[in-house]
């Protein structure tokens, strides 16, 4: 029988293998969207009411995938979730010029 606390302990680890996977996955993911150019940023200052979902909505363009702006900006902002706060300012993609 495994004692609880060693159980725990590799489910932890688990856990967090899979995390840091995750993270360095989507990492990859961005770069490769982006072409490994650095992508041109603009300051934005979250307000109540605001999630990473709203601002990246307003900040695709028309068709754009919010899915993947929300990535861009967990990348670009070093954000582990999609956890937000009111006052924070997060560098978000710029518009392009149409």
């Amino acid at each position: 029988m495994i004692p609880q606390r060693s159980t725990s302990a590799r489910a932890l680890v688990i856990i967090s293998t899979t995390v840091a996977a995750f993270v360095l996955l989507l990492a990859t993911a961005v770069h490769a969207m982006t072409g490994g150019a650095s992508v041109a940023t603009v300051d934005y200052r979250v307000d109540a009411g605001d999630t990473l979902w709203s601002i990246a909505a307003d900040a695709i363009s028309p068709g754009g995938d919010v899915r993947a702006m929300i990535s861009t900006i967990q990348d670009l902002n070093g954000l582990p979730t999609s956890m937000i706060r009111i006052g924070e300012v997060l560098q978000v993609p710029a518009p392009h010029d149409a």
